[in-house]
Order: C-alpha cells, then sequence, then structure tokens
C-alpha cells in the first residue's frame, strides 16, 4: 500500500523506500511548490487570503461591517416648501469564528548513502512533486468540506433551490452531527421529499442560469474581481461569477436541449485556467476530484459495502495487480455514482488561510541560497533525518548516522466565513454524451 490516510501521529515510523532510491537535495525541489499548487488548488486560488504563522492562536475571529438595508421600494420626499423628513442609519457588525486546523503529511524513508547520491535523480523529484501535490489537494477538499458544510442553501437540478439547509459543523462519519448535513438529509435531498422534488436531469444550462440568478438577485452575492494564488492575472474573471464542476459536465453543455435556442451564447475559453463564459456572467472552472456518490450502498462482487449511502466516493485507489494508481472505477462509473455536487460561487464567501509558497520571493531568479533557507510557510516540506531505524534483529536505532531521511510537512489550515449564502451547491445527476443518436 503506498499510502495511509488519517493515522495517528505517532504512526509507522520506520516505513522505508527502496535504499538506492534516494539523491541529493537539490534546489529545484522550491520550484516544484510553485508550480504545483496553483494547478490543484481550486478553491484556494478564489479563497485564500488569511496568512498563518505558528503562536498566532488556534482560533480566527472575522468582524465584518454591515450596511443598513435599503428598506423601502419608492421614494417620495417632502416639497422643498414643507418640513423634509429625514433618513437615520445604523452601521452594525457581524461576526464569525472559527478554529484553526492541522494535519501532517510525510513520506516513506529514503535510505541516504551518500557514494551513491547521484543514484535516481528524478526519483527525489518526483517523491516531493507527490506530497506537494498530496498537500495542495488536501487543502482544496477541506474548503470544499466546509463549503459544504456552511451552505444554507443548495440547487437541485430541475428542480430549483432548496433553501434553510442544516450549517452546523460536520464530522468525518458525516451521520452523527444534529444540524448538519448527514447522509440521511443528502439522500432524501436528492430523491426528494416532504414535497420538496429530488434531482430530475444533469447538469443543464438552464440549471446554471437559474442558479446564477439566485445567487445574484436572492443572495445578493457580488461578482469576483479577480483570482488570488495565481501564477499570473486572470482578466477574465474579473465582474464574473464562478460555476466549478466536472469536465464530464462541462461536455454536455453543447448537448444541452437549449443550446440551440441560445444563438449568442459563448463557451470560447477565455484564459488559462477558466474555460468558458455562460450567459455573459458565469465561468467555469474545472475541478478534477468533485465530489460523486449514490443514494444507496456501493459494493463489491462479494457483497461487501465499499461506500454507504450518501457517502461521497474516493476518487483514486492503488491497484495491487499492477502496481499502479488508477481512476477508482466506483467513483467514475455512471452506475455506482450516479450525483455530483458542482458550485456556484460569488465573491467573499469565505477567507481561508494560504497554503504553499509565497510567488513573490520565487519569481526572482537572483534569490540566494540564503534567503532560501531563511524563509518558512504553511506546508513547506523539508527533509529531515530524525526518524527511527529498525534493524533485522528488531533492535531501534536514533539514526545518529544520517542514513535514513524522510520528508515532512505540517500544514495549518482555517475557513472564516464571509458570508454563506454567496456560494450555492448544485445536485446533479451524472450523465455523458449519448454513443450514437440513432
Amino acid at each position: 500500500m503506498p499510502a495511509y490516510y488519517d493515522q495517528p501521529a505517532i504512526f509507522n515510523t520506520v516505513s522505508a523506500e527502496d535504499a538506492n532510491r534516494f539523491q541529493k537535495l537539490p534546489f529545484y525541489l522550491v520550484k516544484n511548490e510553485v508550480k504545483q499548487f496553483p494547478r490543484w488548488n481550486v478553491f484556494d486560488q478564489l479563497f485564500g487570503t488569511i496568512d498563518w504563522e505558528q503562536n498566532e492562536g488556534n482560533v480566527m475571529r472575522g468582524v465584518t461591517p454591515q450596511r443598513s438595508p435599503v428598506g423601502r421600494a419608492m421614494f417620495f420626499p417632502q416639497p422643498i416648501t414643507t418640513i423634509p423628513n429625514k433618513d437615520v442609519y445604523q452601521v452594525t457588525e457581524s461576526i464569525e469564528q472559527a478554529i484553526v486546523y492541522m494535519h501532517r503529511f510525510e513520506s516513506f524513508q529514503f535510505n541516504f548513502i551518500p557514494s551513491f547520491n547521484s543514484f535516481w535523480k528524478g526519483y527525489i523529484q518526483f517523491a516531493d512533486k507527490d506530497i506537494v501535490e498530496k498537500i495542495a489537494i488536501a487543502n482544496n477538499q477541506f474548503i470544499e468540506t466546509m463549503l459544504w458544510s456552511n451552505a444554507p442553501n443548495v440547487y437541485v437540478a430541475g428542480s430549483g433551490l432548496v433553501t434553510g439547509c442544516p450549517i452546523n459543523q460536520m464530522n468525518s462519519a458525516n451521520s452523527t452531527v444534529p444540524g448538519s448535513k448527514t447522509t440521511a438529509w443528502l439522500i432524501a435531498t436528492t430523491v426528494g421529499s416532504n414535497q420538496q422534488p429530488g434531482v430530475q436531469n444533469n447538469l443543464r444550462l438552464r440549471d446554471v442560469e437559474r442558479a446564477t440568478i439566485n445567487l445574484q438577485e436572492d443572495m445578493a452575492a457580488p461578482p469576483f474581481e479577480g483570482a488570488r494564488n495565481m501564477p499570473k492575472d486572470n482578466e477574465g474573471l474579473k465582474g464574473k461569477y464562478v460555476l466549478i464542476t466536472s469536465t464530464e459536465a462541462w461536455f454536455n453543455f453543447k448537448y444541452d436541449p437549449d443550446v440551440n435556442q441560445l444563438k449568442s451564447i459563448n463557451l470560447d475559453l477565455l484564459f488559462e485556467d477558466f474555460h468558458g463564459l455562460l450567459h455573459g456572467v458565469t465561468t467555469v472552472k474545472f475541478h478534477r476530484y468533485p465530489m460523486r456518490y449514490n443514494v444507496v450502498d456501493v459494493t463489491d462482487p462479494g457483497g461487501n459495502v465499499l461506500y454507504a449511502a450518501g457517502t461521497p466516493i474516493a476518487p483514486e485507489i492503488y491497484d495491487d495487480t499492477d502496481g499502479k494508481w488508477k481512476p477508482n472505477p466506483y467513483w467514475t462509473s455512471l452506475a455506482t455514482a450516479p450525483y455530483e455536487i458542482a458550485w456556484m460561487l460569488g465573491a467573499d464567501t469565505a477567507k481561508t488561510i494560504k497554503v504553499g509558497p509565497p510567488p513573490k520571493e520565487f519569481s526572482s531568479t537572483s534569490m540566494s541560497a540564503e534567503k532560501f533557507y531563511s524563509l518558512r510557510w504553511n506546508g513547506e516540506v523539508k527533509l529531515t533525518d530524525q526518524v527511527l531505524i529498525q534493524y533485522a534483529n528488531g533492535a531501534y536505532d536514533l539514526n545518529q548516522y544520517g542514513t535514513q531521511l524522510k520528508f515532512i510537512s505540517q500544514c495549518a489550515m482555517g475557513y472564516l466565513v464571509g458570508e454563506r449564502r454567496y456560494s450555492i451547491p448544485i445536485i446533479f445527476k451524472r450523465q455523458r454524451p449519448a454513443v450514437n443518436t440513432i
């Protein structure tokens, strides 16, 4: 098994790589981190604004000024010859509070033999790339989990907006916290209950437009004015809402029942990370690992439950037969994972703790090694020799000769609510274009 998830802090201390696979740590390790984070962080590009360092506390508190509401639809001032009326406005504030989370990421141990430090030149680079990628994906999944937990409204494809949804914090069991989006709640919302119809169709342009109207008109969500943590500016995002969905759902748009009636629709590519403008106000960003699930238990051929009903399915697996990672067939199949969740987002939904290196310092080619080693950032991947060695007779050694090394990283993650109603998850039925039209 090449990976272990959600293990205790003290776990598997002596899992080691092949002794001949390690090579000297080169400077290009950091350049890999800068390149990788923008590629995998879908949500952090939109919300990652909070810098966090150690000793800053474990609770984030956000205080947001609230303007007075527009309290009338028509306005009748008094004639100038009479005593005028007046409006009196009071500015208030709202407070949101959230705790900071922490997670650790490690590689297996590498056996360091100085005389072989040029062996397998690409391996250590590949191992670093892998752990950096997993940190970015984990942060992305954390933000999406928090978005889902805090969303007070859910759009159901073909049915419309469901309001008053649970917003209490979920747990890993996803079933035991009162007032949260439990698996039972998700199943009932998907299939329909209490005179509320469930999912009727795949993600269609009409649903996207309805959800955009809900976001703009009913929730008064502002559009984005740019993307954060990006390798370069994305001017095309200014003044737009963002739909985050899978490429599978995107490819279906050209076969949409309404597409022939939308003569002026713009589906052209806009810029690097965002993939199309819909109805002039919504741009699309692809989600590599969207949440997919079933409303019944997913079982293996032997009848064993792999994924309980309403539980998101893991997107990838490790295949013992050929020793390779692969897309999880239970996640890709429309039969075992028939439902998917997309996102319609406006600006200022939340602020999140930034994960990854600051791009400014690493955009300069003249950066000295001394400056590099003095920098520290959240989620930094380090190389350490503070590991235990276990010998064949079962004895342990403190690695006093430094022959074993491994990558380690500790990452703080945080999600501070801005305005919950500015994000709307869209539940829809998965579909792919028909093989033929006969």
